[in-house]
């Protein structure tokens, strides 16, 4: 919980601290109310003893607090607002502490290696058929068309793309006007590499417990993962404008390394994304 120290709730000295996340969701379900384990929206948790009521869930935002503050401010109690103590957020040192673990995730996908010769597309794993109570085995092809959201409705430019110049074909066929010094490589994608897509612990000291939603994962030139996350625009409703410039222009680059991509492959790409829309 990050408080506010200049609040009242300091001022009048009614507790040294904030009550921390875990134990405002332990009073919520000690109610017995079905409602109090809902993820996107529990009932507040009221605390009279502290003149304290704690709202939170999926659909409680920080940019609700911010305008709150701000009509206090504004109106001074012409307009009756709730004071706000504080909220939970992250500060900005465990922000790039956990960045710097994505870093290193990144980096191990990035790793994996071909073992069907380059190409662009989507990874299959090899199957065994079953026909009647016989089991076949046999080495299904791992090049598969492409499952990116800019492609879905452009079935002639889904590839696979095989052989030495699979990335060349790649990007004459989308229009990807880029040129390098150096050869890119083909690399392993997440291709959605977006906050709602990094879970993190509670507490102190968060750390990274999942990277999720692979649905559009695959091999791609290598500045397609950092080109794709920049673009993206997140829900408007749990993400302000403000909080999207910061996570494209400070934290993504700590993520994945833009490298030569911001001006040689971030701008045709963008000309890419916006004739696709």
């Amino acid at each position: 919980m990050a408080p506010i120290p200049t609040s009242t709730f300091f001022k009048n000295h009614r507790a040294s601290t904030l009550p921390p996340p875990a134990e405002i969701r332990a009073l919520n379900i000690a109610t017995n109310r079905p409602s109090a384990t809902s993820f996107n929206c529990p009932p507040p948790v009221i605390i009279p003893s502290l003149g304290l009521a704690v709202k939170y869930g999926a659909d409680v935002t920080w940019i609700e607090a911010e305008t709150q503050i701000m009509i206090r401010e504004k109106l001074q109690g012409r307009v009756p607002v709730p004071e706000v103590y504080g909220w939970s957020g992250l500060s900005e040192d465990e922000m790039r502490a956990i960045c710097q673990e994505l870093n290193q995730m990144v980096k191990l996908v990035k790793g994996l290696e071909q073992d069907d010769g380059p190409y662009i597309g989507e990874f299959t794993r090899h199957t065994a058929p079953v026909y009647a109570d016989l089991i076949v085995p046999y080495r299904q092809s791992k090049q598969q068309p492409l499952r990116d959201l800019f492609l879905t409705d452009c079935p002639n430019l889904n590839g696979p793309y095989q052989g030495h110049n699979a990335i060349a074909q790649f990007q004459e066929t989308c229009g990807l006007w880029i040129t390098n010094d150096n050869p890119t490589p083909i690399v392993f994608t997440h291709n959605d590499i977006l906050p709602p897509n990094i879970l993190i612990s509670n507490g102190p000291n968060p750390k990274v417990t999942a990277i999720i939603d692979w649905a559009q994962a695959g091999w791609y030139p290598a500045y397609w993962e950092y080109c794709k996350a920049r673009y993206i625009r997140v829900n408007p409703r749990y993400f302000s404008d403000s909080a999207i410039a910061d996570w494209r222009t400070k934290y993504l680059p700590l993520i994945v390394d833009p490298g030569k991509e911001e001006e040689g492959c971030y701008h045709p790409w963008l000309y890419f994304a916006l004739s696709k829309c």
